[in-house]
């Protein structure tokens, strides 16, 4: 159901509702006359003790009338609850005290209710009704028992000894008369609608046969006594939720409780067995039971009827929009072949363009990408939904080498980019632009075309560098083994001249000069032999990569102090000579590296043999290369120097691959080339003479 207009309006705003005015004089006289009627009534039920009545029809006047006109109401009910206790014989001072305590509690409800934003007066739904029972007949009427009661023992009306049970008699029947009389002037509007016709003649059917019930239960029948039996009600109460929703539930309980009351107060009906506090709570009980009952019922039932209504409308709705389709149907199927039609061809051309490896976008002339093909995702990074309608240089954060004005003016322009990828990589393009015009000849986007050399522009720059590097370390090659030549076998040959000299004319010496000439020969072909076997070992050819690599750990083991463990595949056999000679060199480079650099003690080679591959391993118990040296290892960006540098090209030559491992337990070297024996007749791209030479270095 809906509720009534003036109720749903809210009235609760200072500004809404000014406090000048006939309108407001006259709403303050209304509700000071019904509280004040209401007031009488609730003091005239014969139980009343002391101005505690167990039920108090004016707190429902006075929380329904804050609800419907907001708070600026409240002098009317402190007025009218003042006025009803100062005729009553208690202190003056005792019934101001009451009157503002009930005003303050009505105030109190409507307040904690209005600060709930979706509540609704009218309690057409369950979670209203619970909110209104809790806050308003439980909450707020606390306050009125507190300082009602408080205010009757100061005035020694009611003795400290009974403020309990005073307290609970007067919180309940406070809360009886928000729980009857509050919902009734709330839903009461909304029921004068419902009831015509056939449904006023059912309404007075049903208020008669509630009465009557009643009056049967609380009557002079002796033979109903029962507290049970004063349930038989229920089902009158529930017939009024379910066919009149809140408004017959809350006049049924109007109805039930004024004949309960009455009866009781009489001695009269199932609740006269006890002491009249005991009575009086059990009716209170009673009362609360029957209201929350039709309240709740009749929320739920109301609730479910909206639902259903909505369904209703939503299914005219569905029916109404179901035609309006129809007739749009034909209209939409005709304009969507047309675009289907055109759609199949820009999804060729598209997919012509998506096929292509090179990232292809058109921008527009704010720079905004309006499309955005598969190459672009796979070089980039960002998908096209990510990518359209951003500018390029948010996305790319482009680089350009030139002057951006001066590529925008040309029909077409070809060069090199940086970008960065969404990885925040930086890459570097060929790019092709061709400037998109319309028939005046204004810009109106850019075709671009990114080709990505990346690697092609660290392989020139790693050549470059690897280049520089080699004539340098080939300069102090020279002057080193220059050095060498010069410490070692020139002083030999200096002394061997000085006794060659001397022989001539040594008469008696002349056996003991020869003896130490033969000595210095033997002595310079020892060095001479050395020297030949660091630059290239005999062995290599002679034996092969075991005996080479057995030979050079030996001998590096005793120049440097460092333990070294080997350990040779049993299955190891003579292999083509360019992979000898890179296992070999990376064994010697990285001897080297661990002897100048690692700080190691010992030093674990293993050359294993698979099925179509040979493995070398080197791992060492060094400090380790720091992550960043170690990235520009791996990325070949820079920091290798001209050892590792080579031995990776020796390797990438013979189609194998060279992997650095390192952490703080030490370095690990791990050389993997494909398994070519010496019978192979493979062409290899790089010639002995120039493989042996790149990287030469002495342990």
């Amino acid at each position: 159901m809906t509720s009534s207009p003036i109720l749903v309006v809210d009235s609760w705003s200072l500004r809404e509702q000014p406090h000048s005015g006939y309108r407001y004089f006259l709403r303050l006289a209304l509700v000071f006359v019904l509280y004040y009627g209401a007031g009488k009534l609730g003091l005239a039920v014969p139980f009343t003790s002391a101005n505690v009545s167990p039920v108090w029809p004016a707190a429902g006047i006075g929380v329904a009338a804050v609800l419907i006109w907001g708070f600026q109401i409240a002098p009317a009910i402190a007025f009218a609850a003042f006025f009803v206790n100062f005729f009553s014989p208690i202190p003056s001072w005792a019934a101001v005290g009451i009157g503002i305590g009930n005003a303050s509690s009505s105030v109190l409800a409507a307040y904690l209710l209005k600060r709930l934003a979706d509540f609704q007066i009218s309690l057409s739904r369950l979670k209203d009704v619970l909110r209104f029972v809790i806050l308003a007949a439980v909450v707020a009427t606390t306050i009125a028992a507190s300082v009602g009661v408080t205010a009757l023992t100061l005035a020694h009306t009611k003795a400290w000894s009974g403020y309990g049970s005073a307290w609970l008699l007067w919180w309940l029947g406070d809360a009886m008369g928000v729980l009857v009389v509050a919902p009734l002037v709330l839903t009461g509007w909304e029921l004068l609608r419902v009831c015509r016709g056939w449904r006023l003649l059912e309404a007075s059917l049903l208020a008669i046969a509630i009465v009557v019930t009643s009056a049967v239960i609380f009557g002079p029948w002796e033979a109903v006594r029962d507290d049970v039996l004063a349930f038989v009600v229920f089902p009158f109460v529930v017939w009024a939720a379910i066919r009149f929703r809140v408004g017959g539930a809350t006049v049924a309980n109007l109805l039930v409780a004024s004949v309960a009351v009455c009866g009781t107060a009489q001695g009269l009906g199932p609740f006269v067995n006890h002491s009249p506090l005991h009575n009086a709570a059990l009716l209170q009980v009673f009362i609360a039971v029957t209201s929350l009952t039709g309240l709740m019922l009749a929320a739920v039932i109301s609730e479910r009827t909206q639902i259903g209504e909505a369904f209703q409308s939503n299914e005219k709705l569905l029916s109404e929009v179901e035609a309006t389709n129809e007739r749009l149907e034909e209209r939409v199927k005709e304009r969507t072949r047309e675009l289907e039609q055109k759609t199949a061809q820009l999804a060729n051309q598209a997919k012509m363009l998506d096929l292509a490896n090179d990232a292809i976008f058109v921008r527009s002339p704010d720079s905004g990408v309006i499309y955005w093909n598969e190459g672009a995702e796979r070089l980039y990074g960002w998908t096209k939904e990510e990518a359209l309608g951003k500018s390029t240089q948010e996305l790319l954060q482009t680089e350009f080498l030139t002057d951006v004005s001066e590529i925008l003016g040309l029909d077409r322009w070809e060069g090199e980019l940086r970008h960065k990828r969404r990885d925040g990589a930086q890459i570097v393009v060929a790019s092709r632009w061709t400037t998109l015009r319309d028939k005046d000849g204004k810009a109106i986007g850019w075709l671009e075309i990114n080709t990505d050399i990346t690697s092609r522009k660290r392989a020139e720059d790693a050549a470059r560098r690897l280049s520089g590097r080699i004539l340098t370390l080939q300069d102090d090659e020279r002057r080193r083994i220059a050095r060498g030549l010069h410490d070692s076998l020139g002083q030999f040959l200096t002394a061997l001249k000085l006794n060659l000299d001397l022989l001539p004319t040594a008469d008696g010496n002349r056996a003991g000069l020869v003896a130490e000439c033969s000595d210095i020969v033997d002595q310079c072909l020892a060095e001479t032999r050395t020297i030949s076997h660091l630059l290239h070992p005999p062995l290599l050819d002679e034996a092969g990569i075991g005996s080479a690599v057995r030979w050079y750990v030996d001998g590096f083991a005793q120049r440097s102090g460092i333990n070294v463990t080997l350990n040779l595949s049993p299955e190891l056999r003579r292999l083509h000579k360019d992979v000898e000679i890179a296992l070999f060199r990376s064994v010697q480079e990285t001897l080297t590296n661990v002897h100048r650099h690692s700080g190691a003690s010992a030093v674990e080679i293993s050359l294993l043999l698979g099925a179509n591959k040979i493995r070398l391993k080197i791992k060492d118990n060094g400090c380790g290369i720091s992550k960043g040296r170690l990235n520009g290892f791996t990325d070949g960006n820079g920091g290798a120097g001209v050892g590792i540098a080579g031995m990776r090209e020796r390797v990438r030559e013979l189609g194998g691959s060279l992997e650095i491992q390192s952490d703080r337990t030490g370095t690990t070297v791990i050389v993997t080339t494909p398994m070519l024996e010496q019978a192979s007749q493979a062409s290899i791209g790089s010639t002995e003479n120039s493989a042996s030479d790149r990287s030469v270095s002495a342990a």
